[in-house]
């Protein structure tokens, strides 16, 4: 089939067309136009429902991403913490300044750190430092000073993630807890006590 025929038969489709009566060719672009609308309501309707169902979705997106960590935690233990310390700045930051309150013990406080708690009661007072340092050099920082002071040392417990000391000097004793958080801020926690 050529061109002429392709012409031939537009030629008898045009003529079909011009045989229908106006009549028809109306009630052809109401029913047209009546599916476009339904289309375009249907729609809005699909939209509307999805948008009522967004904040289930997001919350089930929530806890189906806290189970898959819950999961590669037990198959990968500590494996955010090792991300934190390959990628620094992934945990959170440190405190941004001191809490009122004194810093405890003959040893100045370790460069770097934030006071972020001060408590005194009766004989008893306790402090809590956090920031970004190295566990070994702050645990070495506060052994090499309360020795010095005159301090007697003793390892009271320790994990890979936490250390308990504790310095005593007479009746005074001074409880040194450091750990290692999640987030990647080590935590020192100063305690001493009178002995009186």
């Amino acid at each position: 089939m050529g061109h002429l025929g392709k012409f031939l038969l537009l030629e008898q489709v045009a003529r079909r067309a011009r045989q229908v009566r106006a009549r028809t060719w109306l009630l052809l672009a109401a029913v047209a136009l009546g599916l476009v609308g339904l289309l375009i309501w249907a729609a809005i309707a699909v939209l509307s429902w999805l948008w009522t169902q967004a904040p289930a979705v997001t919350d089930v997106g929530r806890r189906v991403a806290d189970e898959a960590m819950t999961r590669i935690e037990q198959v990968a233990p500590g494996l955010k913490e090792e991300i934190d310390r390959r990628l620094p700045g992934t945990g959170e930051a440190p405190p941004a300044r001191d809490v009122s309150g004194a810093d405890i013990g003959p040893v100045p406080r370790f460069a770097g750190l934030v006071r972020t708690y001060f408590a005194r009661e009766g004989g008893t007072v306790e402090a809590r430092y956090a920031g970004r340092a190295s566990f070994e050099a702050v645990l070495a920082h506060y052994v090499k000073g309360l020795t010095a002071a005159g301090y007697a040392q003793e390892v009271l417990s320790a994990t890979p993630q936490t250390e308990q000391h504790r310095f005593r000097r007479g009746a005074e004793s001074i409880d040194l807890t450091l750990t290692r958080r999640a987030d990647g801020l080590l935590e020192l926690r100063v305690k001493q006590q009178d002995g009186g």
